[in-house]
């Protein structure tokens, strides 16, 4: 596979593409989507073979002996059309911010437009506030999750029929899908929804606990499973408090909110997610980085590893990102190397 690679979506597909087996290639280049920080680069980069190219004439022969290519340059840097006509078998899948036609084609975006373009930052955040952007490169490691699914499709469909695809994927657009029934309710003639924070109603929200924040996402099925958690047989038997649309009135919400506010203010995180596990109830918890590294069911899954960064030193990243499936460790970011070798390796002239 060949990572025609610039900033974090063909990145981070292509790192799951080599932690599943393939032998991945990444062409150092200098793409729209902005350049890796170290620490991406440690985590992105390994367990990938890395060159340098003369131009994209070295990277259009490096393309005509790969089975599938990842890039996320500007539409029209690299010429696809003509590499998939040289090889009708060859998977392209291309990352851009709009995709690589229409109004918006030529536009560069940051992770923070990409992210309020494609609708997610209708969602967050207070109403009487701005609008907040989630932590880290949410909007690229989406599109990076899509092209990696994109890539393995069209390569399972090369495999059925025996030709490959282009899929040119836009960051907007997979942010869009994301947003649920917010957004595209409006398209059918439903009202704008507006932002709410963290807090939807009594039985769907974000409260603070004795360590940290915790919350509960409940369904009408799910109701009476919280007020067994919340030890409240009180409102169990209150038929407003059963009743779907008494219970959505503002009076009783904002009482309801008072119940659950003082129930999660008494309990730990872990006390919390024992009770959601006891009564069947969606409890999550907020969990810092710290909390993560010491998990003992990321443990169990085997989800974090060991990369060599090459200066002596190791880092501790996400590994495999589900159990089941082979996953191979990146082991170590390497050094880029001469394109005369890969060409050798790739062409059969050489190992």
């Amino acid at each position: 596979m060949l990572e025609v690679g610039g900033g974090i979506p063909a990145a981070f597909a292509a790192r799951w593409m080599a932690g599943y087996g393939a032998e991945v290639v990444r062409v150092e280049t200098d793409g729209p989507l902005g350049p890796l920080s170290a620490d991406e680069a440690v985590y992105l980069l390994a367990g990938k073979r890395r060159t340098a190219v003369d131009g994209w004439a070295d990277v259009a022969d490096l393309a005509g002996f790969a089975d599938i290519v990842i890039e996320d340059q500007a539409p029209g840097t690299l010429d696809v059309a003509a590499l998939r006509a040289a090889r009708p078998e060859l998977c392209v899948v291309s990352v851009t911010p709009f995709g690589q036609s229409g109004p918006y084609a030529g536009y560069a975006v940051t992770n923070g437009v990409a992210f309020a373009m494609g609708g997610i930052m209708s969602l967050t955040g207070d109403i009487e506030r701005t609008p907040l952007l989630t932590g880290g490169s949410a909007a690229f490691y989406l599109g990076g999750i899509n092209a990696f699914t994109a890539a393995l499709m069209a390569y399972y469909g090369r495999l059925v029929h025996g030709e490959g695809d282009w899929v040119d994927l836009s960051l907007q657009e997979c942010a869009a899908g994301m947003v649920e029934l917010y957004v595209p309710g409006t398209a059918y003639g439903q009202p704008v929804q507006l932002r709410t924070g963290n807090h939807v109603r009594a039985v769907w929200g974000i409260y603070p606990c004795i360590d940290g924040w915790a919350g509960a996402f409940c369904l009408e099925r799910q109701i009476r499973g919280l007020f067994a958690a919340m030890d409240r047989p009180d409102l169990a038997a209150d038929a407003r408090m059963n009743d779907p649309v008494q219970r959505a009135t503002p009076e009783l919400d904002e009482e309801l909110t008072a119940h659950v506010y003082a129930f999660f203010a008494g309990h730990t995180k872990a006390e919390l997610l024992d009770l959601a596990r006891r009564h069947k109830v969606p409890i999550g918890v907020a969990t810092t980085p710290a909390e993560l590294l010491d998990s003992p069911v990321l443990a169990a899954r085997g989800y974090f590893e060991s990369v060599e960064t090459g200066e002596g030193s190791t880092a501790r990243v996400p590994g495999r990102p589900f159990p089941g499936l082979g996953w191979r460790p990146s082991g170590a970011v390497s050094a880029i190397g001469e394109l005369a070798a890969v060409r050798s390796a790739w062409s059969g002239a050489g190992s």
